[in-house]
């Protein structure tokens, strides 16, 4: 499949690479809600994603992990022989994976996102990547974009101060889940203490750091 729209000025251009339709329309519509972003091009194939790139030039091609017919390390790789420039983000179903992040940079893909990272973290971290940002920073930080809307909002609690306790009764959680959500952030984030999870979130998203007791306390 493929389709191809005007192109407003000053719209950063997308074209989305995915054979399922209703995760393609659910992303088409997730990205063209976020209004610099518009979708100029849609492909279900490796052969039409490399057919689209060539007619629309898009500034960032989004590929599916998996296709019927390859996967998005080939679409990237068939791109990048025609069209050197061209960035190419790799969207995969689960958590970036080792194997997954070292075939993406493999091909000269900026980076691996996953799709459980949450709708708001995916737009924005797409917006950067399409607006130009460098592949070091996009890579720097897999940890932060790997994180569910969950495990999100509770660093943001944690980064800001607050207690497991806290917490729990500000998401309707309990103690001990709240720990879990901390538990699976942590290893995302590759770290091992609280301070530094909520050190990293606040750099990211320009929260201002509590210095109240929660930030001593154990995760």
């Amino acid at each position: 499949m493929l389709r191809g729209t005007s192109r407003p000025y000053g719209r950063l251009t997308v074209l989305i690479v995915e054979d399922h339709d209703l995760v393609r329309l659910g992303l088409r519509a997730l990205l063209e809600a976020y209004r610099p972003l518009e979708v100029v091009a849609e492909a279900s194939t490796v052969a039409s994603a490399v057919t689209a790139t060539v007619e629309q030039r898009p500034a960032l091609v989004v590929a599916a992990h998996t296709l019927r017919d390859g996967t998005g390390v080939d679409v990237c790789r068939e791109v990048l022989a025609r069209l050197p420039d061209t960035r190419v983000v790799i969207l995969g179903d689960g958590h970036a994976d080792p194997d997954a992040v070292r075939a993406a940079s493999g091909v000269g893909a900026l980076c691996y996102l996953s799709r459980r990272m949450g709708a708001q973290n995916l737009c924005r971290a797409l917006h950067d990547l399409a607006a130009g940002a460098a592949p070091a920073r996009a890579r720097a930080e897999p940890g932060l974009l790997a994180l569910t809307a969950q495990e999100h909002r509770v660093l943001e609690l944690v980064a800001r101060g607050k207690t497991n306790k806290e917490i729990g009764g500000t998401l309707g959680l309990s103690e001990k889940t709240v720990k879990n959500y901390l538990s699976h952030a942590f290893e995302k984030l590759s770290v091992s203490r609280r301070a530094q999870a909520a050190v990293l979130f606040a750099r990211k998203y320009g929260v201002r750091l509590d210095a109240g007791p929660a930030r001593k306390a154990v995760g």
